[in-house]
């Protein structure tokens, strides 16, 4: 048999197919190799496939874990829009290596977060979603048959970055940002207090991609529907093209010699990847002597809101802007660093 490319997803996983009544699973190097009978069930095929991936890691380990989180990995990554999504499973391949999932429990995978991200306590949060996901999944897929051990763990949640970056060092990140393209993004970003997600993910026009952020000309908006808001409260938010918008558009459309559907694109054609971007942004801060600051691409919507507040914007229309659905959200984003002057006047007590 010759491997072809699915053209209509059958939902099987990948590299396996059905022929003559049997599932085969064809390796990116060697033969085909039979499963199962159909007829003796999806789970039976999942096992067999399990082990057989299992095998060709060599001495990486001797537990199942490693090759179930390949499965659960190639099953849900067309749900996350994450690029880097899949390599959360990484940490858990090495780690839980000589485990099988049926030896998994809460305390384990408490060390596991602990042990690793001690002092990352977003990253810990990740994991701990990524985690939970995949013990779901082996839950529903008939590879476990215990409660989530997830369920119930608390993790910390990390304190507010209480960053700023001031009107002079701002102006001089951007003076120093050698990528025209990432220049736009850096301006957008400013100008309509979006994530650089949204802002490297607008296109120019509508498509058939009914999430996807675009240039309305015709209304004289931007249409945003925030990431993180996506699959939870759905918030969108339409912005207007401003003057100052409008002349930031026009630099990214005439920057480059490659049409891309994107309004900020890298010289493929392509929207800029976060770190690629960040790499860019980091490189500007150490020309301009303020590396020592750690200021990041994210901190500019924290900037952007601040400066907004103190430019007289009432907080629920700053709210509004940013697609929260709870003012405490964003009051998070505030940055005021003036200390405020007590108005309290006390008097020592005397006896009467």
């Amino acid at each position: 048999m010759n491997a072809r490319r699915r053209t209509v997803p059958d939902g099987l996983p990948n590299r396996v197919y059905q022929k003559s009544g049997s599932w085969y699973w064809y390796p990116k190097h060697g033969p085909w190799i039979k499963l199962c009978r159909v007829d003796e069930g999806a789970r039976k095929m999942h096992e067999r496939l399990a082990a057989e991936m299992k095998k060709r890691e060599g001495n990486k380990g001797t537990g199942n874990i490693p090759a179930l989180v390949d499965l659960y990995i190639e099953a849900k990554k067309v749900e996350h829009r994450e690029r880097g999504w899949p390599n959360y499973g990484n940490p858990v391949k090495k780690d839980f290596a000589n485990a099988d999932i049926e030896d998994a429990d809460t305390s384990a995978v408490a060390r596991f977060l602990r042990n690793n991200w001690a002092d990352k306590l977003s990253m810990q949060r990740a994991m701990r979603a990524f985690m939970s996901g995949f013990f779901q999944w082996c839950r529903e897929e008939g590879y476990y048959d215990q409660p989530n051990p997830l369920t119930g763990m608390r993790i910390v949640s990390p304190r507010p970055r209480q960053v700023y970056i001031p009107n002079d060092h701002f102006e001089a990140i951007r003076a120093k940002i050698d990528t025209p393209m990432i220049l736009c993004l850096v301006d957008l970003c400013y100008l309509t207090l979006q994530r650089s997600t949204e802002i490297r993910d607008l296109r120019w026009r509508k498509t058939d991609d009914k999430t996807a952020n675009w240039v309305d000309r015709e209304n004289g908006v931007i249409h945003f529907i925030p990431s993180k808001t996506r699959e939870s409260s759905g918030i969108a938010i339409d912005w207007p093209i401003t003057d100052e918008i409008e002349a930031v558009l026009e630099r990214a459309r005439t920057t480059g010699k490659v049409k891309s559907p994107y309004v900020v694109h890298n010289r493929s054609g392509g929207h800029y990847i976060n770190n690629h971007a960040l790499r860019i942004w980091q490189r500007a801060c150490r020309a301009a002597g303020l590396a020592e600051y750690g200021y990041t691409i994210k901190d500019i919507r924290a900037k952007a809101m601040t400066d907004a507040k103190a430019q007289g914007y009432e907080m629920d229309a700053l709210m509004i802007a940013a697609a929260h659905s709870d003012i405490a959200t964003t009051k998070v984003y505030m940055k005021d660093r003036k200390t405020p002057l007590s108005n309290i006047h006390l008097k020592l007590p005397k006896t009467a």
